[in-house]
């Protein structure tokens, strides 16, 4: 029956009939959709431009190995040799090279911009590797390159106007050649690999021409490139050699993280998944509504022979049109607004974005043909899914009692007669259900709060959900006893009591229908609350000013690798006026790392020197009490060897740091063990290589330089015990860098920090950071999606509103025949008025406060875990209930509900006596 063409052209008749219901019904359907799709949109953008960054920059390369001591001259051919011996078999491709850093001028252009660009890197090779390291430009590289040519990608010929025949200046540090360009070619795997983010594109040139202008002796290399004939290999795996350790920069690894942290899909998923559901409560009433609607004409089709079969064809017919139509306007809008949000999330906020990134990473929208058929079938299967349940609810009638229509009395009868029986039993599991969910909520909420882990989230949610679909029962279920409170409240505006008892009659009747309408706005104030509840606990969490910013008291650094950047940045900083004036002092670190805890982590070790001192050193947790002030604790440290200043873990228990630790007060001696940096087995003894006996001075908390590995529980000893203890002392083979330049300035001046990174960038220091201005920058970030978050979430209220109006529209209808006896009998038009608008208003305002209520209780779940991520010295984070945000975000909606409620309410004050009774036999 369902293939008839007659079924469904009486199915397309019945939708254009009532033209206006099935427009609010595909929109309100549509939403759900629609941000299901933009969920779709964005995490294809993300993994699609991750891959094809990867691809263009990195390509075969998955690591690059580096000596492990940067002042090292580098890998030797012995130690090549070696390397190629341990990976021949095992898969792996190796490519050793040498590089420096360049200026580019295009000897042909005239002077201006666009001509010359600075921090290009120049890499050489051996070409004959690259062919097997290569396979897929390999045809470039088995030309090779005489020693005046050089290879350019498209992107930098671009930016310097130059083609395939141009010639082009290179200038490093020790001198100038002019080279040929063989080649422009786009940017893949070698062509376009960079590094690190200081080079800001490339250039290759024959292995002898690189190693002629940087001065690297011949058969040594700078670093070694890594990559892997299988391409599932797992990149966090890596081999190491005891003959030959080395330094693992996981390149590939890196980068992926990197767009793993841009994608927001998770979030803006969850709330698509509210969403998706409310649409399918509102699909289900929706359509059940228009079954009831139907039941006369359908018992006539039955009495004159049709089946309860060719009656679930017709109906299903037209649930299915309406469900496809949804499916596909919402799958067409979801689209566009992605590639809008792409733009607006990964476009205006680029800059931020980079920041936080560390390198330039741009995001562009895309989805896929496959992936945009997947999206609009999988919608398209829920929402047929709810009309073929729906169909079959609709053909299970008595041919009489359809004949009849059913009176409200029958079934408000029938609605009793369902606690009997089976019915009856699956109305006091659910009870059951909901008293002991929620009950297990509030005790998450407010007695004992779960810590948020795997195992743990999926029962929070559910006794979440379970106790927002309960304690909305119980608010409706108050509601229909409140009667004459709610007259006593309403009479102030003018409402009379009649038009209130109505109004609460009409749900008592239909509670499923009042039920699933409060529902929708239920879940969605929920979300809107759990949003923005978590967008302010974020915020205050990552306050730049509730935490210290600095680098020990010092607002910027600049990280280098060699004795010959260092100079570089010294030197920036004391040639260039603007830097040198905002400059209040520098000192220079290089650290190591030193293990001084039995089964702990080793510790970063910084000698405390004049100028650390004489710069305003951080504030001490607490000091010894011989010392009048922090200033003079740090003057004992850089004056006697005896002092020592220790990270805050050695005074407090601190669950991030080992147990281990033997906790010590200001002023107590300690003796510290040094051990060697080695694995050892659990059998294995921790043998000292030395000891050392200290007076604690006193304690440090962590600040901006936690987050630099190479600080890690920074313990702060004088300048002399400090480069006795050196040879002891190690790198992790993730620190590249051999020291940090530390400068002290205004870093809280937003507009200082940002002039001093670009003052540096010109001068060629590339490595400069300033802490405050990154978590500024991420903070602020945090704040522009979060709004952008909110948004998304209201935008889903529309499902709520549209089903109100929607089933407020047909009770109009359904109750057509009341309406025309109270106005027979000469019930004022003013009272009929009043009914319709205080249900639907009710219902709508019941549904919001019952999901902020909730949605506020399972906040406090979050926030009480947050407590869990404070270090124990910190404050604590202040969390200001969000009443600024929600209050009006409430009132909208509650607004938007008193509009939507006068519509169907003026639609009953339109019909006559005469045509109620009509539209009635409808």
């Amino acid at each position: 029956m369902i293939r008839s063409g007659l079924i469904w052209r009486m199915a397309a008749g019945n939708l254009r009939k009532q033209w206006k219901q099935t427009l609010l019904t595909v929109f309100a359907g549509a939403i759900g959709a629609m941000l299901i799709a933009l969920s779709a949109v964005n995490y294809e953008s993300v993994q699609s431009s991750g891959k094809a960054w990867i691809e263009t920059h990195l390509g075969p390369i998955n690591w690059k190995l580096s000596p492990e001591k940067s002042e090292s001259g580098g890998f030797t051919a012995g130690e090549i040799a070696t390397l190629l011996e341990r990976t021949e078999n095992d898969g792996y491709t190796l490519l050793p090279y040498v590089r420096t850093e360049a200026a580019v001028i295009a000897a042909d252009a005239d002077a201006g911009a666009g001509a010359a660009l600075k921090n290009i890197l120049f890499i050489g090779f051996p070409m004959e590797e690259a062919v097997s390291f290569d396979p897929v430009g390999n045809a470039l590289w088995r030309e090779g390159l005489a020693d005046d040519e050089l290879i350019i990608n498209r992107e930098t010929a671009n930016l310097l106007d130059v083609q395939t025949g141009d010639v082009l200046a290179v200038a490093v540090q020790n001198g100038e050649q002019l080279f040929r360009i063989r080649a422009v070619t786009e940017q893949r795997g070698l062509t376009g690999y960079l590094e690190t983010g200081a080079f800001s594109g490339t250039i290759i040139g024959s292995e002898s021409a690189v190693r002629k202008l940087s001065g690297r002796m011949a058969g040594s290399y700078d670093a070694v490139l890594l990559g892997h004939t299988n391409p599932a290999i797992d990149l966090q795996g890596m081999f190491f050699m005891q003959d030959l350790p080395f330094r693992v920069d996981y390149l590939k690894l890196n980068a992926q993280q990197k767009f793993e942290k841009m994608n927001f899909t998770l979030i803006i998923g969850m709330i698509s998944a509210v969403a998706i559901a409310s649409s399918m409560l509102f699909m289900r009433q929706v359509l059940t509504m228009i079954g009831e609607s139907r039941q006369e004409m359908y018992g006539i089709l039955r009495a004159i022979g049709f089946s309860k079969p060719n009656i679930s064809a017709m109906f299903t017919a037209e649930a299915l049109l309406l469900s496809f139509f949804s499916a596909l306007l919402g799958t067409i809008a979801g689209m566009l607004g992605g590639y809008q949000l792409i733009r607006l999330f990964y476009g205006s906020y680029a800059a931020e974005l980079s920041r936080m990134a560390g390198s330039n990473i741009t995001v562009q929208p895309y989805i896929s043909l496959s992936t945009t058929v997947i999206v609009f079938a999988v919608i398209l299967l829920f929402l047929a899914m709810i009309s073929l349940l729906a169909a079959r609810r609709v053909s299970q009638f008595g041919i009489v009692e359809a004949l009849r229509g059913p009176s409200q009395m029958k079934q408000a009868g029938r609605g009793k007669g369902r606690v009997r029986g089976k019915k009856g039993v699956a109305a006091l599991a659910l009870g059951i259900i909901g008293i002991s969910g929620t009950a297990v909520h509030f005790v998450f909420a407010f007695v004992e709060p779960p810590e948020l882990k795997g195992e743990n989230v999926l029962l929070i949610a559910a006794t979440w959900l379970i106790a927002c679909c309960y304690v909305l029962s119980i608010f409706l279920t108050l509601m229909e006893k409140m009667d004459v409170p709610l007259h006593k409240i309403l009479r102030i505006v003018g409402i009379p009591r009649l038009s209130v008892m109505l109004a609460l009659k009409y749900p008592r009747w239909h509670k499923g229908r009042s039920y699933t309408t409060a529902l929708l706005f239920s879940l969605v104030m929920m979300t809107i609350t759990l949003v923005v509840c978590i967008l302010q606990l974020i915020l205050a969490n990552g306050d730049v000013n509730r935490t210290n910013q600095s680098v020990f008291g010092f607002g910027g650094y600049a990280s280098y690798r060699t004795t010959e950047e260092q100079q570089n940045i010294v030197e920036a900083a004391a040639s260039d006026s603007f830097i040198h004036g905002q400059m209040k002092g520098t000192v220079t670190i290089e650290p190591y790392m030193l293990s001084m805890v039995e089964n702990g982590i080793a510790q970063a070790v910084v000698p405390v020197t004049e100028e650390l001192v004489g710069n305003h050193p951080k504030a001490l947790l607490a000091r010894a009490s011989n010392f009048s002030d922090d200033a003079a604790a740090w003057e004992a440290v850089r004056n006697n060897s005896d002092y020592i200043i220790l990270p805050h873990f050695f005074s407090m228990k601190d669950p991030l740091y080992s147990d281990d630790i033997t906790l010590v007060k200001a002023g107590d001696s300690i003796r510290l063990p040094v051990y060697e940096n080695k694995l050892r087995s659990d059998t294995e003894a921790w043998e000292p290589l030395t000891e050392r006996t200290f007076i604690v001075a006193g304690f440090v908390p962590n600040d901006a330089s936690n987050l630099l590995m190479d600080f890690y529980g920074a313990t702060f000893m004088n300048e002399k015990v400090v480069e006795e203890l050196r040879p002891f002392g190690h790198k992790w083979m993730n620190q590249n860098d051999l020291g940090f330049v530390l400068f002290q300035f205004d870093y809280k001046d937003i507009k200082t920090a940002q002039a001093l990174e670009e003052r540096f960038a010109v001068q060629g220091v590339l490595t400069f950071n300033v802490p405050y201005l990154k978590n500024s920058a991420e903070q602020l970030l945090n704040k522009q999606l979060g709004i952008g978050f909110i948004g998304f979430t209201v935008i889903s209220a529309f499902i709520g509103l549209m089903g109100l109006a929607i089933i407020q529209f047909r009770s109009v209808r359904e109750r057509s025949k009341q309406v025309a006896m109270m106005r027979c009998i000469g019930v004022p038009s003013k009272q009929i008025y009043g009914m319709f608008f205080i249900e639907g208003f009710v219902i709508s305002v019941v549904g919001l406060l019952a999901g902020w209520a909730i949605g506020s209780s399972g906040v406090r779940i979050f926030s009480e875990n947050l407590k869990h991520d404070i270090r124990v010295y910190e404050e604590p984070v202040i969390f200001h209930y969000p009443f600024g945000i929600l209050l009006p975000i409430i009132g909208s909606l509650v607004i938007a509900s008193f509009f939507i409620n006068l519509l169907p309410a003026r639609a009953a004050l339109r019909l006559k006596a005469v045509d109620a009774l009509r539209v009635g036999n409808e």
